[in-house]
């Protein structure tokens, strides 16, 4: 009986630090679930603009320059096409942030504006 008693309270001082490990684990994975609310789409009309080359001189950046502003392009999906598109006119669709008052626009979509 001892034997078992023993056996029990170890047991029981083992799984303690787990069960505070997993409650951390869930509260934060709740917290992380609280994202901001997400960013609509938005439509810009603007000239597509070079902001950065490599060392070859190969265009690497690009932005769209409307007359709301200037957009900066974020390479990924879409957004990489662009950077083929230096100097025409386009309009773009996706989600704009701002930071530091500077915007970017992630691209889910655009087509060559007719002018």
């Amino acid at each position: 009986m001892k034997r078992i008693m023993v056996v029990l309270l170890v047991g029981a001082f083992l799984l303690a630090p787990c069960t505070s490990l997993i409650a951390a684990e869930q509260k934060t994975s709740q917290s992380s679930a609280k994202k901001a609310p997400d960013t609509p789409q938005v439509t810009v009309k603007g000239t597509v603009v070079a902001v950065g080359k490599d060392a070859k001189g190969n265009v690497n950046a690009v932005a769209v320059k409307s007359d709301k502003g200037d957009y900066k392009v974020v390479l990924k999906g879409k957004g990489k096409e662009l950077l083929k598109m230096v100097g025409k006119k386009v309009e773009v669709t996706g989600k704009v942030r701002e930071a530091k008052g500077k915007k970017s626009i992630s691209i889910s979509d655009f087509k060559e504006a007719k002018e």
